[in-house]
């Protein structure tokens, strides 16, 4: 989720060719929703993976170099429990 525009977005999905939806919180909803900050609209980057419907793991200090291996990591020791 970014509070890029929705083109924006798509641009960015296309250039990598993620595998998955992005979301557009153009408003800032989202994130006052999950209490990130966004001054100037630029939110702070943040992890947040949900387990049916459930939040499991939260990083209010992403490292944005070892974001994608934490995630990774963190849903492979969820899948052990």
């Amino acid at each position: 989720i970014s509070m890029d525009t929705v083109a924006g977005q798509r641009a960015f999905s296309d250039k990598f060719a993620l595998p998955f939806p992005l979301l557009a919180d153009t408003s800032g909803a989202i994130c006052d929703a999950f209490r990130v900050v966004h001054p100037k609209n630029k939110p702070r980057r943040e992890t947040f993976l949900f387990r049916k419907g459930r939040l499991v793991h939260h990083d209010r200090a992403v490292n944005p170099k070892e974001q994608a291996n934490d995630v990774l990591r963190r849903i492979e020791e969820l899948r052990s429990r």
